[in-house]
């Protein structure tokens, strides 16, 4: 090869690369492929994460409708700065990093028992219930707070079975 056919090869070997990583953006592709690999290291862990991510999203919605309620509708909570972006960040922040700390250490659980992963995925499941459990409490305590006082029995049902399962568990 001449030295400008290899000048030429390198150049479109360049051109290539650049349009790889502006397209595909690779960086981005690793971290969903580390999250994935942290998070769902089982098929078994896919639903439960679903479920409490469903949880989440009717919890703050159902918080935005508590205080809209009490305020006379969602223009004049926001008018009233009850509903602040600051405010209902922070909350929503606590309890984002929390859930993601439990899902990241479930996740990693089954990595360090490779030998028994039916050990890790009960406590995962069991992890994830008292997660869910949480988030459809204070749904239906949202709910409850937003003038729904005929749910007060489901909140009765839910603090006892989960109370329940604690004193099953002897946690």
């Amino acid at each position: 090869m001449r030295e400008s056919e290899i000048r030429e090869l390198l150049y479109g070997m360049y051109e290539y690369g650049s349009k790889v990583i502006e397209q595909v953006r690779p960086i981005w592709g690793l971290f969903v492929a580390g999250v994935s690999y942290v998070l769902f290291p089982d098929q078994a862990y896919v639903p439960p994460t679903i479920g409490l991510c469903i949880a989440l999203v009717l919890d703050v919605i159902t918080k935005y409708y508590a205080i809209s309620k009490k305020c006379g509708g969602f223009w004049k909570a926001i008018k009233a700065k009850k509903i602040t972006s600051e405010s209902m960040w922070k909350g929503t922040k606590k309890k984002l990093l929390s859930i993601l700390v439990v899902m990241i250490a479930c996740g990693l659980l089954i990595r360090f028992t490779p030998f028994l992963p039916e050990i890790a995925i009960t406590i995962t499941t069991i992890a994830y219930a008292f997660m869910f459990y949480r988030e459809i409490q204070s749904v239906v305590e949202n709910m409850i707070e937003a003038g729904h006082d005929d749910l007060t029995w489901f909140l009765d049902l839910i603090k006892r079975r989960k109370s329940e399962i604690l004193d099953e568990e002897n946690f």
